[in-house]
């Protein structure tokens, strides 16, 4: 009888012994598989921040701490030859330039003089953007600020991508540039989303901007 008994002790710590491990197992499986995921997110996430990143380039002798306002090119100048944008486009693409801009403390000078002349292109393909360069006055190793140089990674011609140019009126060019991929579905996208899209890529860009009259993030970039 008290054999008997030992045994029942036996199997039962065994029995105990073998739930304990399995459950470590499983434990560490678990620990494991979601240790995994989150890699697998953050390393999404890390991958999508990059390729969402405004590339910038500016001239390092150009005191942007003096820019207060500016303005567009009038729709009927010279200028409009240059670009092959539908009103509706433009519209949107200008609305969200103010929204920013605004802002970030800058006065929209409608008619008159401005310090700077903001001017913006949608990529098609390399020959318009040649096309729109020369009219700028676009020098690319005049722009020595900014990623663009110190990573010496040219601008990439992306079909869908925005340009944004700040132009000196004095020498009608361009003294700041960047590039930002809108990803916009044209099949799926509505025009609420487009606009978003827009807003949120000169964000973006403007984030790179030197310098901000806003009080609240005031900043200067050093020349380099």
């Amino acid at each position: 009888m008290a054999l008997h008994r030992q045994t029942v002790v036996i199997f039962s710590q065994q029995g105990s012994l073998k739930l304990f491990v399995d459950r470590q197992i499983i434990m560490h499986i678990r620990i494991v598989t979601l240790f995994t995921v989150f890699i697998f997110i953050i390393s999404l996430l890390a991958g999508c921040t990059s390729s969402r990143s405004a590339n910038t380039q500016f001239r390092t002798n150009f005191n942007f701490s003096q820019v207060d306002s500016y303005r567009f090119y009038d729709r009927n100048s010279d200028f409009s030859d240059f670009q092959n944008i539908n009103d509706t486009t433009r519209n949107s693409i200008e609305l969200a330039i103010e929204q920013v801009l605004d802002k970030n403390g800058f006065v929209y000078q409608l008619g008159g003089e401005a310090d700077i002349i903001v001017t913006y292109h949608l990529i098609k393909n390399g020959k318009e953007v040649k096309k729109y360069n020369k009219g700028i006055g676009y020098c690319s190793y005049c722009l020595r600020g900014g990623e663009a140089q110190i990573n010496k990674k040219p601008f990439k011609i992306i079909p869908g991508a925005l340009i944004l140019d700040i132009i000196n009126p004095q020498t009608e060019s361009s003294v700041w540039r960047s590039v930002y991929d809108l990803k916009i579905k044209v099949d799926r996208d509505n025009s609420q989303e487009v606009q978003s899209k827009i807003y949120e890529a000169i964000d973006m860009m403007m984030k790179k901007f030197p310098y901000t009259q806003n009080p609240k993030e005031t900043k200067l970039v050093a020349s380099r």
